[in-house]
């Protein structure tokens, strides 16, 4: 398999700038090493992103060029952390827990966010079915919860496929945090997805301490709330300045009319209610070839630029262009080209341990 798939979604909102406590949410996927394995033990990549609070977890370009870690407080706990077997532990023989710390990957001093990815290979026997966590306290002071503790759980099932005899690739979604609903106003979220057996998908509420620690919805989460299987999220804050964790399983299928999941990836972010601004209208944010999916090879060396258009007037002005992308993304500064556009240059060169989707997001901040 020579190509990847750089695979983009554009998922922009105007922000207003807000700050967070550490830990703002993130994803757990996983794929088969080789995506033509049959034998036992299956090597298996395991893609951990999270987001944190800049400066409390720290992140510049020349860390990202340099591929350094975030840099999070010695003080904090979670620097130690493994992303540990949780349940059906007795199949997972093999199973070498991997560290959660990150690799930085994005910074944006605007939005006051780091974000890190990194990714693992472990050996696990065949037919292992096991669910996997990163959890620990706190999110920050929730609107529903002052205190409450976070677990990101992904299910590693390695039973080979029905239909193909190979091993499963669980979905790769991901999305920004925070991001700002406006109060009384609904916001429709689309939480990118991909799957790269091309297996239909469907969203669904994480449930249970194992998947949402304490913020399990609809509980959490404002009343009316709605989640689609497609992965769309109608969300309505009604109290000002009120922080909510959402807390989502994507689940891939063999076919559409399975009700017996493959495998199940977390998505988690924060969402934080603001006043309406004075101008509604949200910048437009696009990449340069304005497809959703590119087909880039392996070494080849892939350049783009990301765009971010101004519809509020010069009384508006676009800070950055916050991205989640993934190692080895190479970002310019902004640059405003007039008062209506501005861009960021993207360089990227892949290598062959990312061979699959690879999901991009990124979002315009103005004031």
């Amino acid at each position: 398999m020579s190509n990847i798939i750089y695979f983009i979604e554009i998922f922009f909102l105007s922000l207003t700038l807000v700050r967070g406590t550490h830990f703002l949410g993130g994803t757990i996927t996983w794929h088969p090493l080789d995506p033509l394995d049959t034998g036992s033990p299956v090597k298996i990549v395991i893609t951990q992103t999270y987001l944190w609070t800049y400066p409390i977890a720290s992140c510049s370009s020349s860390t990202i060029a340099n591929s350094g870690s975030v840099s999070i407080s010695s003080s904090y706990n979670g620097v130690t952390n493994k992303l540990n077997c949780v349940l059906n532990c007795a199949t997972a023989t093999g199973y070498n827990a991997p560290y959660i710390l990150p690799y930085c990957t994005d910074v944006s001093t605007v939005q006051a966010t780091s974000i890190g990815q990194r990714s693992d290979t472990v050996s696990v026997v065949r037919n292992a079915d096991f669910t996997v966590a990163f959890s620990d306290t706190a999110w920050r002071a929730l609107q529903t919860n002052s205190a409450a503790t976070w677990s990101l759980a992904s299910r590693i099932k390695l039973t080979p496929r029905s239909d193909t005899g190979y091993y499963n690739n669980a979905p790769v979604a991901t999305v920004m945090s925070p991001i700002n609903i406006r109060r009384n106003i609904a916001t429709v979220i689309d939480i990118p997805i991909a799957d790269a057996d091309n297996d239909p998908m469907r969203c669904r509420w994480a449930s249970g301490s194992t998947e949402c620690g304490d913020v399990c919805p609809p509980g959490s989460l404002p009343s009316s709330t709605i989640i689609y299987p497609n992965c769309t999220i109608i969300i309505t804050g009604t109290i000002l300045n009120a922080w909510y964790a959402v807390t989502v399983q994507v689940e891939d299928f063999m076919t559409s009319s399975s009700t017996t999941p493959l495998s199940s990836v977390p998505v988690q972010f924060l969402v934080y209610v603001v006043q309406p601004p004075s101008c509604t209208i949200l910048p437009y944010v696009f990449e340069l070839s304005n497809r959703t999916c590119i087909p880039v090879g392996v070494g080849q060396t892939f350049t783009t630029r990301l765009y971010a258009i101004n519809s509020c007037g010069s009384g508006v002005t676009i800070l950055d262009i916050a991205t989640l992308s993934f190692s080895g993304m190479v970002q310019s500064n902004l640059i405003k080209e007039s008062s209506v556009v501005y861009y960021k240059t993207l360089t990227w060169t892949p290598t062959s341990s990312q061979v699959g989707f690879q999901v991009m997001c990124a979002m315009a901040i103005d004031r």
